[in-house]
C-alpha cells in the first residue's frame, strides 16, 4: 500500500523529556516519525548551536555573545560537557519510553553547516563565516558531529535517523548580509557552489537527510538530497515549479517533507492533500517518500497531544485514502 508518513518536528515546553516521548509514543506510532526532543527551556545547551556543539569534536564554549570556537582540541568548557550530555540523556530517554517496542525511526533537527557559521565565533572575535580555512574546518567537524549523533541513536535506539538540516537563514550569507561582529558592516558574501559544497559533505551520512532552506537556495539543496518544504498552495507559477520538483525527487526515491497546517477535520485534510499532490500531476508511487511534517513550537502537552494525534489520523487516513483512487 502507499503509505506516505507522519514527521514529527520541532520544539516543546518544559524540562521533561519522558513526558514529550510518552506524548509521542502514545499519540503517534509506525510508520510514523517522532522527533528527538528538542527543550529551548533546559538552556542553551540544549538547542540552536548548542545542539550541534553536543556532536563536534572541536571546543567550544558558551559566551555572552553567543557560542565560540576555542584554540586547542580538548572539550572543556561545561555548557558543552552539559551539551553532551543532554544529547546522550536525550536519545537515552527516548528509549527507556520505548521500553520494549521498536522504533524503526527517529528525526532530529540541526543547524546546519552554514547557520552554523553564521551563529558562530572563531577565537580572535569575528564570525566563523569570515574565515575561508575555518569554514572547511566546520564543514568537515559538522559532517563528522552529524555521523557521530547517527551512531548514538542507532546504537541506543536501534532506529533510523532522518536528520533535518536548518539552513533557512543561508541565502543571507550567499546575499552578504550578515553583519560583522561590529555590526557596522556585513561579512563577504560566499558562492552558491561553495554552500553546495558544503551540503554535499554535510548530506554524506548513513541517515536520511533534509534540507530546510529559502526558496532562493532550494535547488541547490534539492540537487544534493531531500529538501523540507511549506506545502504549496494556490496556483500560480511558483508552485507548480514547487511541485515539479517535489515530482523529482519523489521518483529519484528520494524523500520530500512537506509542512502540513493543524486543521480541525484531520481525515477530510489528508484527501484534500493528497488530491492536490495528484492534481498536480506528482507520482502516485513517488508518495511512499513523502513527509507529512507537523511543526511545535514550545508546545505544552496540552498543545502537543492532540496535535500528535492529528498527524497520526492525517498520514494513516491519507494512506487509506490513496490506496482507494
Amino acid at each position: 500500500m502507499t503509505q506516505p508518513v507522519g514527521l514529527v518536528d520541532g520544539t516543546f515546553a518544559g524540562t521533561d523529556l519522558h513526558a514529550v516521548y510518552a506524548l509521542q509514543h502514545n499519540e503517534i506510532g509506525t510508520p510514523h516519525i517522532p522527533v528527538l526532543a528538542e527543550l529551548p527551556d533546559v538552556g542553551p545547551h540544549a538547542t540552536g548551536v548548542g545542539k550541534v556543539a553536543a556532536n563536534l569534536s572541536l571546543p567550544f564554549q558558551l559566551r555572552s555573545y553567543g557560542w565560540q570556537l576555542q584554540h586547542g582540541e580538548r572539550i572543556s568548557a561545561i555548557d558543552q560537557l552539559r551539551a553532551i550530555s543532554h544529547r546522550d540523556s536525550t536519545i537515552q530517554a527516548m528509549s527507556d519510553i520505548a521500553a520494549d517496542d521498536v522504533v524503526p525511526e527517529v528525526s532530529v533537527r540541526l543547524l546546519g553547516p552554514v547557520a552554523l557559521m553564521m551563529a558562530g565565533w572563531l577565537p580572535s572575535g569575528q564570525r566563523i563565516l569570515r574565515d575561508a580555512g575555518a569554514r572547511r574546518d566546520i564543514t568537515g567537524a559538522w559532517a563528522e558531529g552529524a555521523a557521530t549523533l547517527i551512531a548514538r541513536i542507532r546504537g541506543v535506539l536501534g532506529a533510523a535517523p532522518t536528520i533535518i538540516v536548518d539552513e533557512a537563514q543561508a541565502y543571507k550569507a550567499v546575499n552578504g548580509q550578515v553583519r560583522t561582529a561590529s555590526g557596522a558592516g556585513f561579512e563577504w558574501s560566499i558562492d552558491v557552489s561553495e554552500v553546495r559544497s558544503m551540503w554535499e559533505t554535510a548530506a554524506a551520512q548513513d541517515a536520511t537527510v533534509l534540507i530546510e532552506t529559502s526558496s532562493e537556495l532550494i535547488g541547490t539543496a534539492a540537487a544534493v538530497c531531500g529538501v523540507v518544504l511549506d506545502w504549496p498552495t494556490g496556483r500560480n507559477r511558483m508552485t507548480e515549479q514547487t511541485w515539479e520538483l517535489v515530482d523529482r525527487l519523489v521518483q529519484k526515491e528520494t524523500p520530500v517533507a512537506l509542512q502540513i497546517e493543524r486543521r480541525d477535520h484531520p481525515e477530510r485534510y489528508a484527501e484534500e492533500l493528497v488530491q492536490q499532490y495528484l492534481d498536480w500531476g506528482a507520482s502516485y508511487e513517488g508518495l511512499d517518500h513523502v513527509r507529512f511534517l507537523r511543526r511545535f513550537h514550545n508546545a505544552s502537552a496540552t498543545d502537543a497531544g492532540p496535535g500528535l494525534q492529528d498527524l497520526h489520523i492525517l498520514a494513516d487516513h491519507a494512506a487509506g485514502y490513496a490506496a482507494s483512487l
